[in-house]
């Protein structure tokens, strides 16, 4: 491809990333980047996720041409892993296998990456806005002649800032969707009356308590007004000072159905008992992807325990 056909090509590449970034939701973001890089460089599987860094703990994974197992099934190896060593002390840099002195003697290379015909890999990590989260990008071959050359590798590295932009955008474009249909804002004044209301406020409020809502209950405000979160039967209601008045964020407590289809089927094994090699023989699969699983499935549902998780699932 010459120069100046590669660099519209480039172009186009950029308008469609931040033209879906807008229109899709997050997995379908990342699964039509993917296909759309395959027009630059040659890859036969990839990879899209994050995670924590401390922990090397894999949350949040789409996949290309793959199984979710590449990375579910690799915090086996995950501390021993030399690649990720070099990768995660050098974030935002563009590394391939080839990087590391015989890594492919190594026993992550041997006993994970070669079971998914990854031969070759070359990923990006960077550095999120949320303290300690990282998220990557990696593209993986088996048949092709030889590593990924130079010229890709800096194309990807180019790339690699808009992927990461562009995947921010879209979540906070999709979070503020999601905002505006499951939560609701009022600005009170200090013995809780309300002053104007954004969202479905007073649906969320005469649902609650009953009635047209001109003023919070007052044990209400006594527990916001000591800092703390007030929980009923619907809703989650917060408040944070504004001036002399404070906002209050009200939100309907989190619901299954936020879950994807396997993740709810995962969720009701759990909580009825199973621990996560039952759940994982019971779905045929393995149990690091159940524990990976649970993870992004509390982070969803915002709770941090089984005995929520039950009171959930059994209320849904």
């Amino acid at each position: 491809m010459g120069g100046t056909e590669n660099a519209s090509g480039f172009s186009d590449f950029l308008l469609e990333l931040y033209h879906d970034a807008s229109e899709c939701t997050p997995d379908e973001l990342r699964l039509r980047v993917l296909n759309n890089l395959q027009r630059f460089i040659p890859f036969d599987s990839g990879v899209w996720g994050g995670g924590w860094a401390d922990g090397r703990l894999v949350t949040d994974l789409t996949v290309l041409n793959q199984s979710e197992a590449i990375l579910g099934e690799w915090d086996t190896v995950a501390q021993e892993d030399a690649f990720c060593d070099l990768t995660l002390n050098r974030l935002g840099a563009t590394a391939r296998f080839d990087d590391v002195p015989d890594y492919r003697a190594s026993l992550a290379y041997n006993e994970h990456w070669r079971r998914f015909d990854a031969s070759h890999m070359m990923a990006t990590i960077v550095g999120e806005k949320t303290d300690g989260y990282v998220s990557f990008v990696g593209l993986c071959a088996d048949d092709r002649p030889g590593t990924f050359s130079d010229a890709e590798r800096m194309f990807k590295q180019m790339l690699m800032p808009h992927l990461s932009q562009a995947l921010r955008m879209n979540r906070e474009l999709w979070t503020g969707r999601a905002a505006f249909e499951h939560e609701a804002i009022a600005l009170v004044d200090r013995q809780g009356w309300v002053l104007c209301t954004q969202g479905p406020f007073h649906d969320f409020a005469g649902q609650e308590w009953s009635g047209h809502i001109a003023r919070l209950p007052a044990d209400v405000m006594i527990l916001l007004n000591q800092g703390k979160r007030w929980r009923g039967e619907r809703l989650d209601v917060r408040m944070s000072r504004f001036g002399s008045n404070h906002f209050v964020h009200m939100s309907v407590h989190p619901t299954l159905s936020g879950l994807s289809r396997r993740e709810r089927e995962v969720a009701g094994l759990f909580s009825s008992g199973m621990t996560n090699k039952q759940v994982a023989r019971a779905l045929g699969t393995s149990p690091s992807t159940v524990r990976n699983q649970l993870v992004r499935i509390y982070e969803k549902l915002g709770i941090s325990s089984k005995a929520e998780l039950a009171r959930l699932v059994g209320g849904r």
